[in-house]
């Protein structure tokens, strides 16, 4: 998993050198992504199609075998063998965006954490351009949670204590040892202030266990995690196969999923760095579209309803 995140932040990196921001290197990112997937989800697409087609004679099979759970799992897989179907294949896309999801959760981690280790050794040593930062529409800093609680640089006191040592370049023991010095000193403060993190705050409550505390200045307006979640549920809603042929059990899960995932990506992308939180919006936008003209392309007239399935 280490050299595929090594390789997708190589890639990112080099976009970044033709396009100069990261935000937009993020999405042109995606949509490379998407496209090499892309003869998969057709794949995909068809396999479930040929489902969708089976379910008039998979539910004259559930109907004739309904008290002999055995036989109607026998004659289903002889229906599957027949058709030259899969029930799985459907679902090959969706498992494989799985790792390059953690994969690139792991790259933006790290790209995230060079790039705030080494604005704050800017800072220390007078060469910090303000004007340099990565910021995409109204996100200030990229490397930042999109939220009204998180501010555009580390705030002061910050100790960082999720960035560790990952190579001997730039994310070394003496580097982040500087940095978190750094942050207490009141050279830092100065720098902090004009950005709203010097430790003050316009408006700070305790909200069940939690507290909120919004800058004077704050990164962005929780939009990303927001979208997230909307994109989740719909993505969810329109790739997953809609076939009479589950149990009630799956059917139970599927639905717990169907919410799950949405309120996890929800959760996930609040405390991550916009980078990352604008990667899993434009996968789910990307395939939703892409879902949506493969539908158009491939569906044709669902099959009729058989009069009967032949006998045993």
């Amino acid at each position: 998993m280490f050299f595929i995140s090594a390789f997708l932040k190589d890639v990112l990196e080099f976009l970044h050198t033709f396009i100069g921001n990261y935000g937009w290197s993020i999405v042109v990112f995606t949509l490379l992504i998407r496209l090499v997937l892309l003869p998969l989800d057709i794949k995909s697409k068809k396999s479930m199609k040929r489902m969708t087609d089976l379910q008039p004679k998979l539910a004259v099979l559930q109907k004739k075998y309904a008290n002999d759970k055995d036989k109607l799992n026998q004659k289903m897989s002889e229906l599957y063998r027949k058709e030259h179907v899969n029930p799985m294949s459907g679902c090959f896309p969706m498992l494989l965006s799985l790792p390059i999801l953690f994969c690139m959760f792991d790259a933006m981690r790290v790209l995230a954490n060079e790039y705030i280790v080494q604005m704050i050794l800017d800072m220390k040593d007078g060469v910090f351009n303000p004007d340099a930062m990565q910021s995409w529409l109204w996100i200030k800093n990229v490397f930042m949670p999109d939220s009204f609680m998180s501010t555009i640089v580390p705030a002061v006191g910050d100790q960082l204590q999720s960035i560790s040592v990952v190579d001997g370049t730039l994310l070394t023991q003496e580097n982040l040892d500087m940095v978190r010095e750094f942050l207490t000193t009141d050279a830092y403060r100065e720098i902090a202030a004009s950005f709203g993190a010097d430790g003050s705050y316009i408006y700070q409550a305790p909200v069940l266990m939690w507290t909120i505390a919004i800058p004077s200045q704050f990164n962005g307006y929780f939009l990303l995690p927001l979208l997230a979640g909307v994109s989740q549920f719909l993505s969810a809603s329109l790739l997953t196969p809609q076939t009479a042929a589950v149990s009630d059990q799956q059917k139970s899960t599927n639905s717990m999923m169907k919410w799950f995932f949405p309120i996890f990506s929800v959760w996930i992308c609040a405390t991550s760095n916009s980078a990352f939180s604008l990667y899993w919006v434009a996968v789910n936008l990307i395939q939703m579209i892409q879902q949506y003209v493969l539908n158009k392309v491939l569906d044709k007239k669902p099959t009729a309803l058989p009069e009967e399935v032949s006998k045993p």
